[in-house]
């Protein structure tokens, strides 16, 4: 056959939507050159580029080209001269359509990656210059007869009607030795290329781990002393869940667990052929190339789906989206040459199509029967990962000296880890607030469990087996306390951080906490926050002081944002507390503890004046917390006299409070430890 010279025909605008528009990363780019080797029977490709660099740079308004290159070559079975045109430059020509090339490539008869007959483009998204170098044909005793041209992307843009004559190259019309095809990109764009890792991910994803005889070499050449720079393309490396695995093969068979599963239908009742598997990952997969279930047809990816468009709320969801893994085989999606299943990107399948939507649906329902299969094992990966990542059971036996305490640690950490997300297992922070509170719950729960198991016991059970019960809940209840304690003597030093030295504190924050953590003035003080017959008492007794005095008050933090509260009422006990807090070094003088004295007499006038509610709160009492006092006046001293010969009142500054309430709880510790 002869030929005068290479002649491209195609548009200006079809090549730079089909160049630029379409592929605009390195990996997609060589992806498409691999793909030509496959269908061209190469059994080697090998891909030279420098990984994590910068193609090209930019210089004000300017890209600037570095003299980088990347290579794709194969041991496939070439091209001559002569087939070029009609087999290389012919633009969109489909080579399954072609007499001379066919459905099956030439030698291997291998199912063909290419269809479109575009992908040759693809680096002009990246690249101004691709070189094509191919040695092929009939061998001759000097060898194979070599083409070898360069099309330059400019040049390209330059006529929009006129065939484009890409330059000969110098071994144009020589001879090889060996047969293949050689592609050089050159002259980038302002790229950058991915780094090891992320590269060899991208090729393993778009090719998938089932293809024969062929292998993809890859050479680092930007790869720094120590590196590896070159080796071979593998599959991905998943971590599958194998409980929740499962193998589309075994679909419509009598194998455990499948027959239920539905098999993948058309409307009409046709089949449609799928292999491959579905599952959950041991692990979430951020990164694309290893995340969701990869389509593969004739060797190829065609598209990547998380949840194949599947509404949310269903059981499973979150766990779902974040685990999916999976590989299907589907050569039926790049088979019917009238139905065209892929883009022309071959980056997602046309899923509005009639086996597109059967795809789909069929997809949604089986992610539903996964996420229910996968309920169990996850709730197991998860516990298993928040014990190893939390050390759970060496601080518990570090914090409480009694095993049977510690046992029931283990068991509350066993259970609340099932249930946690295995994202937020991955922060340190999660993981130890998670802990704490596994730790604070443990004796609580040991104690709900000996005192439930001390009621079932049976009535002719031996008394001996019901002391030991009682005794095991003695042990939970002092260790539950000794919790309380030790969150106490944290607030407590805290609370003598905020009064030290130089430190400003605000009388009504001080209130607020004093009102939230009344122990503090006397550790046997806990909140009744349930009591509503004291908090309907309260706010009955702020209406009969208005209206009796003729002016507001208020006795809680809790109802003013703005106005601090003239004192604090609380419920202990039987007794209704009057709380006065004054801040550090402050000075009681006169005006202010007779306030005190008009408050205390008014709330027992509102009592004498409410028999009923007397009975309820019959005592009455006031906790005076202030540095100094400065009475002058003879009737205040004496007033304030009786009331604290009487036990109607007590003074302390907040240096006793803060001494007596340590001391009352470290004491308390010591005991559980004894």
């Amino acid at each position: 056959m002869s030929f005068e010279t290479y002649v491209m025909k195609i548009s200006r605008t079809t090549i730079d939507k089909l160049g630029i528009k379409m592929y605009d990363k390195a990996s997609a780019v060589v992806a498409e050159l691999i793909a030509n080797s496959y269908d061209a029977d190469a059994e080697l490709v090998t891909v030279t580029i420098p990984l994590n660099s910068w193609l090209a740079t930019k210089k004000g308004n300017e890209t600037v080209d570095r003299g980088l290159e990347i290579v794709v070559e194969d041991d496939g079975h070439g091209m001559p001269p002569e087939v070029i045109n009609d087999f290389y430059l012919k633009v969109g020509s489909n080579p399954r359509l072609d007499e001379k090339r066919g459905r099956n490539s030439l030698e291997k008869k291998r199912p063909r990656m290419g269809r479109k007959g575009i992908g040759k483009l693809a680096p002009f998204g990246i690249c101004k210059i691709i070189e094509v170098r191919s040695a092929g044909g009939e061998r001759t005793v000097q060898g194979y007869k070599t083409a070898h041209f360069i099309m330059d992307f400019d040049k390209i843009l330059k006529d929009t009607d006129s065939p484009y004559h890409p330059d000969r190259g110098e071994f144009d019309g020589k001879y090889s030795e060996r047969r293949g095809t050689t592609i050089i990109l050159k002259n980038f764009n302002r790229r950058r290329t991915p780094d090891q890792k992320t590269f060899n991910r991208q090729l393993a994803r778009r090719f998938g781990s089932r293809l024969p005889d062929f292998e993809i070499k890859v050479v680092d050449t930007a790869a720094k002393h120590g590196e590896e720079n070159e080796w071979i393309i593998g599959g991905l490396d998943l971590e599958i869940n194998e409980e929740t695995l499962i193998e589309l093969e075994k679909i419509g068979t009598e194998a455990e667990g499948y027959k239920d599963i539905p098999k993948l239908t058309l409307e009409d009742g046709t089949e449609l052929a799928l292999s491959g598997w579905i599952a959950y990952s041991k692990k979430a997969y951020k990164n694309p190339e290893m995340a969701g279930i990869r389509i593969y047809a004739r060797g190829k990816i065609a598209s990547t789906t998380r949840d194949f468009g599947i509404k949310s709320g269903f059981t499973g969801e979150y766990k779902l989206r974040s685990y999916l893994i999976g590989e299907i085989l589907a050569d039926w999606i790049d088979e019917d040459e009238d139905e065209d299943l892929i883009r022309s990107d071959r980056q997602d399948i046309l899923w509005e199509t009639e086996k597109g939507t059967a795809l789909r649906k069929w997809g949604q329902k089986i992610l539903k029967i996964l996420a229910k299969k996968a309920r169990t094992p996850m709730r197991k990966i998860a516990r298993r990962e928040f014990m190893e990542k939390s050390n759970l059971e060496e601080e518990a036996k570090k914090r409480y000296k009694d095993s049977r305490v510690v046992a029931s640690a283990i068991e509350v950490g066993k259970t609340i880890g099932s249930i946690a997300s295995l994202d937020d297992l991955q922060d340190p922070d999660y993981v130890e607030d998670l802990k704490e509170l596994v730790l604070t719950f443990a004796p609580h729960k040991m104690l709900v469990d000996k005192l439930r198991e001390a009621a079932s016991e049976d009535i002719d059970k031996p008394i001996t087996a019901l002391v030991k019960l009682f005794n095991d809940a003695k042990v939970a209840e002092t260790a539950s306390l000794g919790q309380v304690v030790q969150e106490r003597i944290r607030i407590i030093k805290k609370l003598e951080l905020l009064l030290g030295p130089g430190k400003k504190t605000h009388e009504r924050d001080l209130q607020r906490l004093l009102e939230d953590a009344p122990w503090l003035i006397d550790p046997q003080w806990t909140v009744l926050q349930a009591n509503r017959q004291f908090e309907s008492m309260r706010i009955a007794f702020e209406r009969w002081f208005e209206k009796t005095y003729g002016a507001k008050i208020i006795t809680s933090t809790v109802e003013s944002e703005t106005r601090r509260p003239d004192f604090i009422m609380l419920h202990v006990g039987s007794n209704i507390e009057i709380v006065e807090i004054k801040n550090v070094d402050h000075t009681l003088a006169d005006e202010e503890f007779n306030r005190i004295l008009t408050y205390y007499v008014a709330v027992e006038g509102f009592m004498n004046d409410n028999p009923t509610l007397k009975k309820q709160f019959p005592f009455l009492h006031i906790s005076l917390i202030c540095d100094k006092l400065d009475l002058q006046e003879q009737s205040i001293k004496l007033s304030y006299k009786k009331l604290y010969e009487d036990n109607l009142l007590v003074k302390k500054t907040w240096e006793e409070l803060l001494i007596d309430t340590r001391k009352v709880h470290e004491a308390f510790l010591e005991i559980v430890e004894s």
